[in-house]
This record gives structure tokens, C-alpha cells and sequence, in this order.
């Protein structure tokens, strides 16, 4: 009999992408999977803009798919929402699968990822190939996490299936198509998947660390599940998304055990300045001047719930000391060195 799955969708003011939010809601309808063997969780992030009405109007209409719609009165960001699902989700639930608004599964995307875990009992998390939307170039095929924790999708924009060839041990996987197994996540986290304070950005990551300090593995196979309009939530490379991102680095360095501490804290406040000098101090400056100081203040709070990580149990990027200079260079040279890791140790990472 196959796994029982609950499937986590999160929705906030999606109006303006409404065709690729439907598809993505469709391709869960339309799975290579007994429908009596898994559910779908929408919960919607307090939407203002019709869009809420528009995805429940959807869904009405998809009489053969399990579901549970959520309305929340106010925008718990994407860790918020994913918990509140996490905790809607049916208790017989093996498994559960984060999928973004704006990613689409293929059919036996599903299919796919339980039959991996169903015959490897010690992984914890797991994710296919993601492919960018319309296209056959990579989003994502796992993630690396390195000393100044940066992060390294792996494969990004290379044409699939690229050097894929068979499962590897991955720092993270990516929460556009996360697949994780429900007693690990249980067991590590209690009941949720996210810090909660983070909102967005760097929540899989902090999460995919947790599960490596509690002695779980993370894998991602070669086998394309899905594919991601990438961006479309937050916007590319927004000041929201720059702050959240760079925020959350600073608290997760600060419960963690990298060795690159005050170095972290210095690339912050380089990118910072960098940026006010661009922009003149002028507009949405102000959010990116508090990075610094709200990521310590978020860090601290973490780390007096007795929060701690330790990121060596992790597959990791470990940086020399005489490499350091490369991250506060060009933004190309910082993704050829995690490339050129990433193929120096691609067969050491191999689950087999």
C-alpha cells in the first residue's frame, strides 16, 4: 500500500501570477498517485487580493482531491504558514511535501520521491530535480551550505539531467519541492518544520542543518519531479527578500558553530554598504541599514531558547582561510568556487 502523503501549499496575495498558481494546484489534482493516499493543505497567508477566493473557487471544483483550505487573518511568511500546515496535516501522514504556488510537480513527481524513501529508511528530507519553468535548464538539484553559510544550488542553469547520474548527500533541500519524512521532522523539531522568527529565506536551510545535528540524511536524486518560476513570491532579488536573507544569516551564525563567526558578520555590513552607497540612502535604504543589528537581536533571542546547531555533522563547503578573500570579490568568482567544490566532491557525496 502506498505512503500516505500531506501536501503543503502556501498562498499569499498570488493574483498577479493566478496562471501559474492554478497549474501548480492542477498538477496536485492530476498525480500518478491513489488519491486516497494523499491530501492537500492550502493555507492562505491573510491575501487582500482576491486571490484567496480565486484558489478556493478552484478548488471546489476538484471533487476527487482530498483537501483542507485555511484562511489565516494576517501574513505569517512562509515559515509561519508552513507550520500552521504542518500541524493541519492528517496524523496517519508518513511524509509530507512543501510545494511553492508558483512550482508545478510533474505527474509522477510524487511517485517518485516515496518510492526513494519508502527503500531508505535513514533519510530524512529529500528532493528531486527541479527544473526552471518552461525550460529544461536546473533550478535546483540540492543544496550546499558553506562556512559563511552561503548557499550553493546545485546545478543551477545547466541544461538537465547536466553530471546527474545518481543520489547524493546534499546540505539542504530546497523549499520550492521539499519532501520530508514526518517522524524525523517530529522528532528533531517537534511539531513544525521552521523557525518561526525567520518569515523567509534561509528556513530550509536552517531546517535541513537541524536535521543533519539530530543525525538524519538529507538526499537529492537525479530523477526532474518538478519545475519553478522562481522569484515570483517575493520578487527577484527584492529588498524584502535581500533583508530576510541576509537577516537570518546573521541569526542562524550566531546559534550555529561555524568557525567564521565576525567574518559573516563583516560580509553582512560590506554588502550593506555597498548597497546604501548605490542607492544613494535614498527609499527602502532604511530596511537594509537594519539587517545587521536586527539579525544579532533575532540571533540572541534563538539562542536564549537554548537553540544550537552544529553545522559540522552537515555536508559542508569548508572555506581555507587564505580562500576567504574570493567571498568579498565578484559574485561570479564566489559561484565558480562552490561549482568547482561541487565537481571536486560530487563522488565522495554519492549515497552509494
Amino acid at each position: 500500500m502506498w505512503a500516505k502523503v500531506s501536501i503543503i501549499w502556501l498562498n499569499y496575495n498570488s493574483s498577479r501570477i493566478m496562471p501559474i498558481v492554478l497549474e501548480s494546484l492542477e498538477s496536485i489534482a492530476d498525480l500518478d498517485y491513489p488519491s486516497d493516499r494523499y491530501e492537500l493543505i492550502v493555507v492562505d497567508n491573510g491575501s487582500t487580493d482576491g486571490s484567496f477566493e480565486r484558489i478556493k473557487g478552484f478548488l471546489e471544483k476538484k471533487t476527487g482531491l482530498r483537501k483542507k483550505v485555511v484562511k489565516l487573518d494576517r501574513n505569517l511568511g512562509f515559515t509561519g504558514g508552513n507550520n500552521v500546515s504542518f500541524r493541519a496535516r492528517d496524523r496517519e501522514s508518513e511524509y509530507v511535501l512543501l510545494l511553492n504556488n508558483d512550482a508545478v510537480l510533474f505527474q509522477g513527481g510524487l511517485r517518485t520521491l516515496v518510492e526513494y524513501a519508502e527503500n531508505n529508511d535513514s533519510v530524512a528530507g529529500l528532493q528531486g530535480v527541479v527544473l526552471r519553468y518552461r525550460s529544461r535548464l536546473i533550478d535546483t538539484a540540492g543544496g550546499y551550505v558553506n562556512e559563511l553559510l552561503q548557499t550553493y544550488p546545485l546545478g543551477v542553469l545547466h541544461e538537465y539531467p547536466w553530471i546527474l547520474r545518481k543520489p547524493i548527500y546534499v546540505t539542504y533541500v530546497d523549499g520550492s519541492c521539499a519532501f520530508y519524512r514526518v517522524r524525523s521532522v517530529v522528532r528533531c523539531l517537534d511539531n513544525r518544520l521552521f523557525i518561526d522568527e525567520f518569515f523567509g529565506y534561509s528556513d530550509d536551510t536552517a531546517l535541513s542543518l537541524m536535521t543533519w545535528n539530530c543525525g538524519y540524511k538529507l538526499v537529492a536524486i537525479p530523477e526532474a519531479v518538478a519545475s519553478h518560476a522562481r522569484g515570483l513570491t517575493f520578487g527577484r532579488r527584492s529588498i524584502l527578500s535581500d533583508y530576510l536573507s541576509e537577516r537570518n544569516r546573521v541569526a542562524l551564525s550566531l546559534i550555529t558553530n561555524t568557525r567564521y563567526k565576525s567574518i559573516i558578520l563583516l560580509h553582512v555590513l560590506r554588502s550593506i554598504a555597498t548597497f546604501m552607497l548605490r542607492t544613494r540612502f535614498k527609499g527602502s535604504a532604511s530596511l537594509r541599514a537594519r539587517t545587521l543589528p536586527d539579525g544579532i537581536r533575532l540571533g540572541k533571542r534563538l539562542r536564549s531558547k537554548e537553540l544550537f546547531i552544529n553545522i559540522y555533522r552537515a555536508p559542508l563547503i569548508k572555506i581555507p582561510i587564505k580562500d576567504l578573500i574570493v567571498f568579498f570579490t565578484a559574485e561570479r568568482l564566489v559561484t565558480k568556487y562552490f561549482e568547482n567544490w561541487a565537481l571536486r566532491n560530487l563522488n565522495s557525496l554519492t549515497t552509494d
